[in-house]
């Protein structure tokens, strides 16, 4: 990407400055009558002129001013980024709208994270649920719903409970079921998560010839389970925000398709994978979403840890042309005392 001379950058960034502000072609004269702005209207055209052609700015319309390109906005970002252009935290009031994060148990507290987020940028939240393959397990219970079926319950040392209802290919009885949950109990409670799995994987392989049915089948139940409890979830709060970005107001075909894509787990988690684990929030401009997303959209994502390790990731969803300046502090604050509460938690 060619370098801008200062008076390029400058003209540049004050038209997304604008454009932000407004959602509006900017036009030459707007800029000219800016505070700090010593060239004339004629000269501010010209230099719109060669940055329409540099990439970072086009004419929607012949007679209309200039809108930043998706290239623009990610050089504006990275400026913003660079030159410590970004709203201090300490300046925008957000303690107060995040005590009490930590009153609940882990899931509570991520989901309250959500909420909060949302509420403050009123635009839509993504949290990531702590990974929790390294999360020791408490306690296992197996429980009769009826005679082909169990409901599996794990606790975890951190206080997540998880359970899930498996049918069973044949009828048990609760004698039965009892030592299977003291075979299972044995096997993998104290052990870390991704310990059980992989655990619970290598004695069902070998369990083909040598092992009673009965502890086969636990073996199967607890497989089970362990997989869907090491997914991470998702909570989105404020999905109704997208309703009020005028990209997508105006097209209701266009704002169902990211509402459906919003529900898409998979397509969610590969969209905040691409955040690096780092404690500093990054912009995805546009594009960088991917096709299913659209070009207008950006989201701003951060990391939160625990023990020094990215558990989860936490983001807002909201117009190309959001305040960077202000979401993306936001997002690094909140992330930051989810991290610090989550470590309280444990």
């Amino acid at each position: 990407m060619a370098a801008l001379t200062e008076r390029e950058a400058d003209i540049l960034f004050r038209v997304i400055a604008r454009f932000n502000q407004t959602g509006e072609p900017v036009g030459s004269s707007t800029i000219a009558n800016q505070d700090g702005v010593d060239v004339s209207s004629a000269t501010i055209r010209n230099v719109m002129a060669d940055l329409e052609e540099a990439g970072v700015l086009y004419q929607p319309h012949r007679s209309a001013g200039r809108m930043p390109t998706s290239s623009g906005m990610r050089r504006y970002v990275d400026y913003l980024v660079e030159t410590s252009r970004l709203a201090p935290a300490t300046e925008l009031d957000w303690e107060q709208h995040v005590d009490g994060l930590g009153d609940g148990d882990v899931e509570s507290t991520v989901r309250t994270a959500g909420a909060i987020i949302s509420n403050l940028s009123q635009l839509t939240s993504i949290v990531s649920s702590p990974e929790v393959t390294e999360i020791q397990l408490k306690d296992l219970h197996l429980s009769r719903l009826s005679e082909d079926r169990v409901l599996v319950i794990l606790i975890t040392e951190d206080g997540r409970v998880f359970n899930r209802a498996v049918r069973l290919e044949e009828p048990i009885e609760s004698a039965a079921l009892e030592r299977m949950q003291n075979f299972l109990s044995e096997q993998v409670v104290g052990m870390s998560l991704r310990q059980v799995r992989r655990r619970v994987r290598r004695q069902l392989k070998a369990a083909e010839m040598r092992v009673r049915q009965l502890r086969r089948r636990a073996l199967e139940i607890g497989l089970q389970v362990v997989e869907m409890a090491t997914q991470s979830e998702l909570f989105v709060e404020g999905t109704l925000h997208i309703l009020e970005v005028s990209e997508l107001a105006h097209d209701i075909e266009r704002a169902r398709n990211v509402m459906r894509t919003l529900e898409d787990r998979e397509r969610v988690m590969e969209v905040l994978n691409r955040v690096c684990e780092t404690p500093h929030a990054r912009a995805l401009i546009g594009p960088e979403l991917g096709e299913d997303w659209g070009g207008d959209l950006s989201l701003v994502a951060c990391g939160y840890f625990h023990d020094g390790r990215q558990v989860g990731l936490l983001g807002i969803l909201g117009p190309m042309r959001m305040n960077y300046a202000r979401m993306i502090p936001l997002v690094e604050h909140v992330a930051g005392v989810l991290s610090k509460e989550l470590q309280e938690l444990a």
